[in-house]
């Protein structure tokens, strides 16, 4: 015997007493449309349709294994027109032994079909019970982990392999799948192999039946040399590949999310734009091979004068820009580029050559000078010019005189 009821929009198991639940397994919690083929669930709910006709009757389905979902004569009696059924089927024991061996044929048959189609597939496949314990895992699954053989992972708790993320997050992920919820994926994580090297994996998860019981199966692939080749496009998007800092395109992004945070949060920050003087001379003089290892020297002479939280980048060409973010008052912005002034100015000795540099500084202040990316840096490269003006090589703070 058996409860049938519409949920969502769709029929699913609700009871199953534990006769129903040997013969045909624990369908409890599951809808129909996964369960049976669509012409055996056709014939079903036709037979839902002339139950419902009849609510004080119990009404035979069809008869004939070819026919009835269960492969032996039901009935269906509607306790709930349109939305809950009762069915029952009658069996002798020979009967019942009968579907007990077919069942069990039919399980051992899907099992090794299942095991023949994840043992030769690419991608490592991991079964894990409601315990989160590993209890099957294919041979690409041995060799993403960097076992010998499943020995070493059978009975493990997945959560152990999962590296960066709380086990309460994947407990939480895991439950969900267990109670036959959705995962949006394919995930991205890191997992932490036996020898305790991390790799980057996709994880796609769902629920299965295994031996009878519940699992999630979680299908994963190894995308390291994908990652690492995403971030080195990502890197050469965003980062000056002669001075290794951020380039004109990652400071745009970081001066937005400055911009965003200061409206909301009522901070400060600067910009210091930096150029050098006399950068064509000294190409001009030395050559391009001198005057590129004087720009990596010069960077590494800024950025060492800064903090962490501040944002060093090249501008383009010989301009450089800093983002100093979270002052507490517009003296530190001087300050920080009288600083620097000094640091940069000091000779540099390259192949034999004892070269000078002239730097000039121009700064802007949030949101004192400007609330918006072109006041800010117009009014920043507007105190530049007058830093130039000045006699070079010296610190301007930009004003509202400079118009």
């Amino acid at each position: 015997m058996a409860i049938i009821q519409k949920k969502d929009r769709e029929f699913q198991f609700t009871y199953m007493n534990p006769t129903m639940r040997k013969v045909y397994g624990n369908l409890e919690g599951t809808p129909l449309n996964e369960w049976g083929c669509k012409g055996k669930l056709d014939q079903l709910k036709k037979t839902f349709i002339r139950a419902d006709k009849r609510p004080d009757k119990l009404v035979e389905g069809e008869n004939g294994s070819s026919v009835s979902p269960f492969g032996i004569a039901y009935g269906i009696q509607s306790i709930q027109q349109g939305m809950t059924y009762f069915l029952y089927i009658k069996m002798e024991a020979a009967q019942v032994i009968e579907l007990l061996k077919y069942k069990e044929q039919e399980l051992a048959e899907s099992e090794s079909r299942y095991q023949t189609l994840v043992e030769t597939s690419p991608d490592a496949v991991f079964l894990h019970d409601e315990e989160d314990r590993i209890i099957y895992v294919n041979q690409s699954g041995i060799q993403l982990l960097g076992a010998t053989g499943a020995n070493e992972l059978l009975g493990k708790d997945v959560k152990s392999f999962v590296y960066n993320e709380s086990n309460d997050d994947v407990r939480h992920r895991l439950e969900m799948l267990l109670s036959g919820g959705f995962v949006q994926g394919p995930l991205e994580r890191q997992f932490q192999r036996l020898d305790g090297s991390i790799i980057e994996v996709e994880v796609h998860g769902g629920l299965v039946k295994y031996q009878q019981g519940k699992a999630v199966q979680t299908i994963c692939r190894n995308i390291t040399d994908r990652k690492r080749q995403q971030n080195q496009l990502e890197y050469m998007a965003y980062y000056d590949q002669l001075t290794k800092v951020p380039n004109r395109r990652y400071f745009f992004k970081a001066l937005s999310d400055e911009l965003t945070w200061g409206k909301k949060h009522g901070t400060m920050f600067a910009l210091l734009f930096f150029d050098l003087d006399n950068f064509k001379q000294i190409n001009d003089r030395f050559g391009h091979q001198i005057g590129d290892e004087l720009l990596v020297i010069f960077t590494e002479r800024l950025g060492k004068g800064l903090r962490e939280t501040d944002l060093l980048s090249r501008f383009g060409g010989d301009e450089f820009i800093i983002l100093l973010s979270n002052l507490s008052n517009s003296d530190p912005p001087r300050q920080v580029a009288s600083r620097l002034l000094n640091r940069v100015l000091q000779p540099i000795h390259l192949q034999g050559y004892n070269i000078e540099m002239s730097v000039s500084i121009g700064v802007s202040i949030f949101p004192e000078h400007g609330i918006n990316q072109d006041e800010l840096l117009s009014r920043a490269d507007r105190a530049l010019y007058q830093a130039k003006k000045r006699g070079k090589s010296c610190v301007s703070v930009y004003s509202y005189e400079m118009i």
